[in-house]
């Protein structure tokens, strides 16, 4: 990264700005920046939306505007439950666990889809593992988290993580078939244990990443995941399944560094760059466009900062 860039990204939003020297730089003192960032109107805002939990009813995960993906978000900030009104929103949602510890979340799934057509709580392994994911980067006392997270951990099958449901769902087993891994619960399952390097040679785990990498070296599409053009697009924030999301998560895999597939992925978002090192979004959330300017014209501070977060990290 030349000192173009990181003028160009010192120079940003607030709470970017907190993120690049934080991240980038592992400045001191940040505490004055800290709290300028988290008191932006369009942070402000959203954490006021969230203390509304658990908000819409979910209907699809790719629901860019719905709660789980902001307060993923809030979690990816630095927010944690020191901070105001945050350990407000997560006692809201672990009020919502299943007799197994998971937490659940308010859903809709109609009754030809083999739900119930009524709004319940409850939980699938597309949203599950982001809100534990949340909740651990929030330091939420772990007591309240480990027996739903051993048990989403023991869900595996020999390739990597299913559709797996809730019982009060009926029928409904998400768009594969039963006892067939999917490539977005396995991308949440590599993310949330990326929280736990202790955890990163569990063979489950292990299993999870190398279905990811299979999944990019065969290029073949699961159900509604496929790794084609969209899935190469750059994106921010990172929500759906995509290259920027899939390289963030494995990026944390230190027994991937070196794996040919992974340096594959590396490599193509590094052809991305302008002549100049930026990036420019390929697609937009426009759910977003307040954080990311839902444009695709010119350079992104937020993506161009996360591909040089991950790079970074990989040269560490």
């Amino acid at each position: 990264m030349n000192d173009q860039i990181k003028t160009w990204l010192a120079d940003s939003h607030p709470l970017l700005k907190y993120r690049v020297m934080d991240d980038l730089y592992k400045s001191s003192n940040l505490s004055a920046l800290r709290k300028e960032a988290f008191n932006d109107p369009v942070i402000t805002g959203i954490i006021q939306e969230l203390r509304n939990w658990p908000g819409p009813v979910l209907k699809r995960h790719n629901d860019a505007k719905h709660f789980i993906h902001k307060l993923s978000f809030l979690a990816d900030m630095g927010f944690t439950i020191k901070d105001e009104y945050i350990k407000d929103i997560t006692e809201k949602v672990l009020e919502h666990k299943s007799e197994n510890g998971i937490l659940q979340i308010m859903v809709n799934i109609p009754v030809n889809f083999g739900g119930t057509g009524k709004d319940q709580y409850s939980w699938m392994l597309c949203d599950a593992p982001l809100l534990f994911y949340c909740l651990y980067k929030m330091k939420i006392n772990k007591k309240y988290l480990d027996k739903g997270l051993e048990y989403l951990f023991q869900l595996a099958i020999d390739n990597g993580y299913p559709c797996a449901v809730s019982p009060e769902l009926g029928r409904f087993n998400g768009p594969g078939k039963r006892g067939t891994p999917c490539p977005y619960a396995n991308l949440l399952m590599v993310k949330l244990f990326s929280l736990f390097p202790e955890r990163h040679n569990d063979e489950k785990i292990k299993h999870a990443v190398e279905f990811l990498l299979k999944h990019w070296e065969r290029k073949d599409k699961h159900y509604l995941f496929g790794i084609g053009t969209d899935f190469r697009k750059l994106k921010y924030p990172l929500i759906w399944y995509d290259i920027l999301h899939a390289a963030e998560v494995l990026s944390h895999y230190t027994h991937i560094r070196n794996d040919k597939r992974f340096l594959e992925i590396i490599g193509t978002i590094k052809n991305k760059a302008d002549s100049e090192g930026f990036y420019k979004p390929e697609s937009v959330w426009m759910a977003w466009k307040n954080i990311d300017s839902g444009q695709k014209r010119e350079p992104s501070k937020w993506i161009t900062f996360n591909v040089y977060r991950i790079l970074k990290r990989l040269q560490n």
